[in-house]
C-alpha cells in the first residue's frame, strides 16, 4: 500500500470535526426526507428540521469568554428548540451543529469516547449536564453566587444595578426564596442616599422597589445638576474671590465696562474715561487722576509738583562733615527809624551788610 493510500485511509478513519457535523446534519435531513412516516410523525408532534432551525439564526458557541456565556447559549438554543418542538435526538444534533472551536473539539472527543463504549446516544438533559460541567463548572457557579451575595450598587445606576442583580440571582436563589426577601436584598445594596429615601416605604415587591429607587435617583441627579449650575454661575461672576464689602465698594459710582483683566481684582475699560482701571472712575467723580483726591486737577497735583523739583546735589563726605560742625542761623531783618538809628552807636547807617556763613 502506498503512502498516499495510507494517508487517505487515515483521513477516512479520522474525519475533521466540520466534516463529521456536516455529515450528521445531512444524514438527518436525508432520513427525514426518505421517511414519510417519520416526517408525518414529526409533523404531528410539531418537530422541525435543520433548515427551520437555521432560519431561526441560532447562536454559535466556541467555548471562550465568561462561563456564564455557556449557560446563556444553552438557554438560547433551548428556546429555539422549544419553538420547533424538536425531538430529544434532534435537540442534541441541532445544538451540537452550532458548536465551534474549542467547544466543537470537546464534543467530538465526548462523542468518540461514547461511540467506542457503545453509548453514543445522548439525551438532551444529559448533554446539558456534561456541557455545563465542562464550560460552566461548579467552582464558577460558586464564584457567581458569592458575587451576588456581596453585590452593591456602587457606581452603577439603579437600572444597571437591577440588571446585574437579576443576572446573578439565579446562581444564589437560596438567598432570595421569596419576593419580599428579594426586595430586601436589593434595598440593602442601594447607595446610602437612595437607601435612606426608600427604606421608610417598606416596599415588599422587587419591581416596585426598583421603580421607586429610580424616581429618587432622578430627583437627586436633578438637584445635583442645579447645584453645579448655580456654582458655575457664581464662580464665573466678576465678584468671585472678593468679599461682599469689597465688591460693594468697588462698584459704587463706577460705570460698567468691558472686562480686561481676569483675577481677584479685575480691571475694566471704563466707558466714561476710556481708561483701564479698577474701582471708581476718577473722571466721573471729579478726582485727580494722579492722587485720587478732589480740589485740584492732574496739572496742579502736589505729587506731580514734588516730582518736578530738581533733585538736590549729591552730598560729599566733606560737605556732610562741615554741616555737622556748624549750623546756619536764620537771617534777621531789623527796621529802625532815623532817630533811633542815630541814638545807637552800634548801628551802621547808610549801608546794608549781609553776612553769609
Amino acid at each position: 500500500m502506498s503512502d498516499l493510500n495510507v494517508n487517505e485511509n487515515e483521513r477516512g478513519a479520522n474525519p475533521s470535526a466540520s466534516e463529521v457535523l456536516r455529515a450528521a446534519a445531512h444524514q438527518l435531513i436525508d432520513e427525514l426526507a426518505q421517511n414519510p412516516v417519520g416526517r408525518q410523525r414529526n409533523s404531528n408532534e410539531g418537530g422541525g428540521n435543520i433548515e427551520q432551525f437555521n432560519r431561526m439564526h441560532p447562536p454559535s458557541f466556541d467555548g471562550k469568554g465568561e462561563p456564564t456565556l455557556a449557560e446563556d447559549w444553552v438557554q438560547d438554543i433551548e428556546e429555539i428548540l422549544r419553538v420547533l418542538t424538536c425531538t430529544d435526538e434532534q435537540k442534541v444534533a441541532y445544538a451540537t451543529f452550532k458548536l465551534t472551536g474549542e467547544a466543537k473539539r470537546w464534543w467530538i472527543s465526548e462523542r468518540t469516547i461514547r461511540e467506542a463504549g457503545g453509548t453514543e446516544i445522548v439525551s438532551w438533559p444529559h448533554f446539558k449536564q456534561i456541557f455545563l460541567e465542562r464550560f460552566f463548572p461548579s467552582s464558577a457557579r460558586e464564584d457567581k453566587a458569592m458575587e451576588f451575595a456581596t453585590l452593591v450598587q456602587g457606581s452603577m445606576t439603579v437600572h444597571q444595578y437591577a440588571a446585574r442583580f437579576i443576572e446573578l440571582s439565579r446562581f444564589a436563589a437560596y438567598l432570595i426564596p421569596d419576593e419580599e426577601k428579594k426586595a430586601r436584598k436589593f434595598e440593602q445594596g442601594l447607595n446610602e442616599k437612595l437607601y435612606e429615601r426608600v427604606v421608610g416605604f417598606q416596599i415588599r415587591n422587587f419591581s416596585e422597589l426598583v421603580d421607586k429607587a429610580t424616581v429618587f435617583e432622578r430627583s437627586l441627579q436633578r438637584s445635583a445638576a442645579l447645584h453645579d449650575q448655580k456654582k458655575r454661575t457664581i464662580s464665573s461672576g466678576p465678584h468671585f474671590g472678593m468679599d461682599q464689602g469689597a465688591w460693594k465698594k468697588r462698584n459704587e459710582g463706577s460705570s460698567s465696562g468691558k472686562r480686561m483683566v481676569q483675577g481677584t481684582h479685575q480691571a475694566y475699560q471704563c466707558r466714561t474715561c476710556n481708561r483701564v482701571h479698577t474701582g471708581v472712575c476718577r473722571k466721573e467723580a471729579g478726582l485727580c487722576y494722579r492722587c485720587g483726591r478732589s480740589g485740584h486737577y492732574l496739572r496742579d497735583c502736589p505729587l506731580r509738583l514734588d516730582n518736578s523739583r530738581p533733585p538736590p546735589p549729591p552730598r560729599t563726605e566733606g560737605t556732610a562733615r562741615g554741616n555737622m560742625q556748624r549750623t546756619t542761623a536764620p537771617a534777621r531783618v531789623f527796621a529802625l527809624t532815623p532817630g533811633e538809628a542815630e541814638d545807637r552807636n552800634d548801628v551802621i547807617t547808610g549801608m546794608t551788610s549781609w553776612l553769609c556763613f
